[in-house]
């Protein structure tokens, strides 16, 4: 019988909880190579901005391409804060994992995704791709305009932008190929790029890379984005995709799968999170 997505996601979220909290050091890698994924495919797209900025279907080619970043996370088992907005939502909200651990999973998440994001730079930077860069670039003007926007626009856009990845992570759970699983994250990712929502980890590497290349950026206005943005990506994809889903799916699927718990899977914890995470 087939697993329903509500319980798949459950299940992630213990084993994402489960990971943390028994073997830290592993999950923060996976963290870091998530964002170093993801960055390296913002840079491709940013590259396809610029390169094609002559033809019609340059943003669509760009928009599309971008899903590949999201499609290699998944197929990894890397770790994505945006994703974890979703999955520790469902499994939090239905009592598997508890709600401090959902908060501690999603702040070590981020920081390896910014780690991640870095690493890459400094890679860039080594190879001497950033500084071939002209300040004209589209990936520094998308940098600023990304920046420069009010704090309302940004928390917005960011709701919109993990709404619609977190979607492309269910939808993928509903089929079985792998193949088309990589299609549907690609054409549903392609709304948040081509419509130009904020995502997160996404701005991290191009404000990580616009800074330590020609762009005129400042490190102010690159947390100002971060900040609205990150919280518009919790909500986004923590109330209007996980707490939504299990509100409408629980149900059912409490009646065909069988529960798991991080106590079955790792144990009850103890005490503060923090203290199991040193």
């Amino acid at each position: 019988m087939d697993i329903e997505p509500i319980e798949k996601v459950a299940r992630a979220g213990v084993s994402k909880a489960a990971l943390m909290v028994n073997d830290l050091p592993r999950y923060i890698l996976r963290c870091v190579l998530a964002g170093l994924y993801l960055s390296i495919v913002v840079l491709v797209y940013w590259c396809l901005i610029e390169n094609l900025h002559g033809s019609p279907f340059g943003k669509v080619l760009a928009s599309a391409f971008f899903g590949v970043g999201l499609s290699v996370i998944v197929f990894t088992q890397s770790e994505l804060f945006t994703s974890n907005n979703m999955y520790l939502a469902v499994s939090s909200a239905g009592g598997r994992t508890l709600w401090r651990q959902a908060w501690w999973l999603w702040g070590i998440c981020w920081v390896g995704n910014l780690i991640g994001a870095l690493l890459l730079c400094v890679l860039l930077v080594g190879a001497g791709v950033l500084a071939e860069l002209p300040a004209s670039h589209a990936l520094h003007a998308g940098a600023l305009h990304k920046a420069h926007q009010g704090a309302l626009a940004i928390f917005s856009k960011g709701i919109l932008a993990n709404w619609v990845v977190c979607l492309a992570v269910w939808v993928a759970m509903r089929v079985k190929e792998d193949l088309t699983r990589i299609v549907v994250m690609i054409l549903v990712v392609f709304i948040f790029l081509y419509l130009g929502f904020e995502h997160s980890i996404a701005n991290m590497g191009t404000f990580s890379m616009s800074m330590l290349g020609q762009g005129t950026l400042t490190l102010g206005d690159a947390v100002f984005n971060l900040l609205f943005s990150t919280l518009g990506n919790i909500v986004g994809g923590a109330v209007f995709v996980g707490l939504a889903y299990q509100f409408l799916e629980a149900p059912k699927a409490s009646d065909t799968a069988s529960r798991a718990t991080v106590t079955e899977a790792a144990g009850e914890p103890q005490g503060p999170l923090i203290r199991q995470t040193r």
